[in-house]
């Protein structure tokens, strides 16, 4: 990539991707792309199982996630589509660490994070980390959380408990 190329990273399961969800990326997109020269470059981490197991409190969550290879390709398709309109190009790694790649990658100029608390900390604590390591810290960009219908926020866990769908909407408990 050319010096003038930015590269937003980000991370995470992406199962089911959701409006949340698609709300990082398109953030993920827009701080890459840029005009003049360079076209930007966005770096999505994919969760593996293995990290998975040792990020989630619940093991139950872990086996509802799909296979690693399922979720790549679902996550393939969807960037496709919303990367369409942007003039950055992706790529999907693989998440063994809960620091990934942003830690080390000296090319990496931004951070895209969850407003959720947990997500804004290890924003801080990977930037603290590539001081330390005598790397530039990353820009953090946070999109506001995406809301269902009833006003709280969309989550993969409030999908899979059958309470809304992918896009919010709010699903009728008695059917």
């Amino acid at each position: 990539m050319a010096d003038a190329d930015r590269t937003a990273i980000l991370g995470g399961t992406f199962t089911p991707i959701h409006n949340g969800h698609r709300a990082l990326l398109h953030k993920a997109f827009q701080t890459a792309s840029h005009d003049g020269s360079g076209d930007g470059h966005v770096i999505v981490g994919l969760t593996s199982p293995e990290l998975a197991t040792e990020t989630r409190s619940d093991p139950m969550h872990v086996e509802q996630l799909g296979a690693y290879d399922d979720r790549r390709s679902a996550l393939a398709s969807e960037l496709d589509q919303l990367g369409e309109p942007y003039t950055a190009t992706y790529e999907i790694v693989r998440l063994d660490d809960t620091q990934g790649p942003a830690a080390t990658r000296a090319d990496v100029d931004a951070l895209v994070a969850s407003p959720e608390a947990k997500a804004q900390r290890r924003a801080y604590e990977l930037n603290q980390q590539r001081r330390e390591s005598g790397l530039h810290p990353l820009e953090i960009h946070t999109p506001p959380f995406v809301v269902a219908e009833d006003g709280t926020r969309i989550s993969s866990t409030r999908i899979r408990n059958g309470e809304i769908d992918v896009h919010g909407r709010l699903l009728d408990a008695s059917e």
